[in-house]
């Protein structure tokens, strides 16, 4: 009986190695980026042959390769449909390379493609060359469009009561921001791009000549802000928003969600300003009032 445990515990062995190489031979055959005709590399065949059989109609490599075009066009439909701005601003070609470039880098690793783009700004930043000469304006279009990914699916928390505002002295009121809340500072002014981008594109399917095979995507770019664009991107009854303020509502704003006190956070958004601490009271009770209909505040989250 012992022997015969054995030989079964190597055969189970055998066998989940066996699979494992199977495993490992067919992703790495799917991941390899399509050919410029969008087909399967050839160097694939010998895994296809190897582990494939054909029919009647297709070889083994032909059966391979619709696997991994499917593998393909749905990442980078998918990709695109996250980053149509970046796509608009780089053109259909460069944006094509750059997919490819990234998805081959950092292909999907979660049961669902909304996390897809989330390291699309490390790559932007570690490979510039793939944007020029738009790089500064391709890392802001993709972080904006990264965060409306965020505002789109992250979860909301329990709105904070009125009556804590008013209980709560401002030197010890601590308040959290919804988790679906991201705020930028931006270079360029890319919520401009985003409405001249919507405005196009429907305009586009609209005309009739969109129809046409031939119809190419509209191409769209901004100038650089001569002052930075500090930029909130949330959702509010299940739409994105991109709501742009100043610098001190900014800061207040990264404070609170740091973890410091309201008092604290007002200290430090206004703490080189030039205006009269009634201009700067009027400023923050226009601000409470308009963050608070928005249902930005929550519950710090515990540390």
């Amino acid at each position: 009986m012992q022997k015969l445990s054995r030989r079964k515990s190597s055969s189970r062995s055998g066998a989940a190695s066996g699979l494992a190489e199977l495993q490992r031979a067919i992703t790495g055959a799917l991941m390899k980026p399509l050919t410029a005709d969008e087909e399967i590399q050839p160097s694939n065949a010998a895994v296809a042959e190897r582990f494939i059989k054909p029919n009647d109609r297709l070889t083994a490599l032909e059966r391979l390769q619709i696997y991994s075009q499917q593998y393909w066009w749905r990442l980078l439909g998918a990709f695109g449909e996250d980053f149509s701005g970046l796509r608009a601003v780089l053109g259909e070609k460069k944006f094509d390379r750059l997919a490819t470039a990234y998805l081959e880098e950092h292909g999907s690793v979660s049961w669902t493609l909304r996390n897809l783009g989330s390291q699309l700004t490390a790559f932007l930043e570690k490979n510039p060359k793939l944007t020029e000469p738009s790089t500064a304006l391709a890392l802001d279009v993709a972080r904006v469009e990264w965060a409306r990914v965020l505002a789109f699916d992250e979860p909301a928390r329990k709105v904070v009561a009125p009556e804590k505002f008013a209980r709560t002295p401002a030197d010890r009121l601590r308040l959290g921001l919804q988790p679906y809340i991201v705020l930028l500072e931006l270079s360029h002014p890319v919520d401009e791009l985003m409405r001249r981008l919507k405005h196009t594109e429907f305009s586009a399917v609209s005309n009739a000549v969109a129809a046409s095979e031939n119809h190419k995507r509209a191409r769209v770019t901004v100038r650089r802000s001569r002052q930075p664009v500090f930029l909130a991107v949330h959702r509010l009854e299940n739409s994105v928003y991109f709501k742009r303020h100043d610098r001190e509502a900014h800061t207040l704003l990264l404070a609170l969600r740091d973890g410091a006190t309201l008092g604290a956070a007002c200290e430090t958004a206004f703490a080189d300003t030039t205006e009269a601490p009634e201009q700067c009271a009027t400023k923050i009770r226009e601000w409470f009032s308009r963050w608070a209909e928005f249902g930005w505040f929550c519950e710090p989250a515990r540390r």
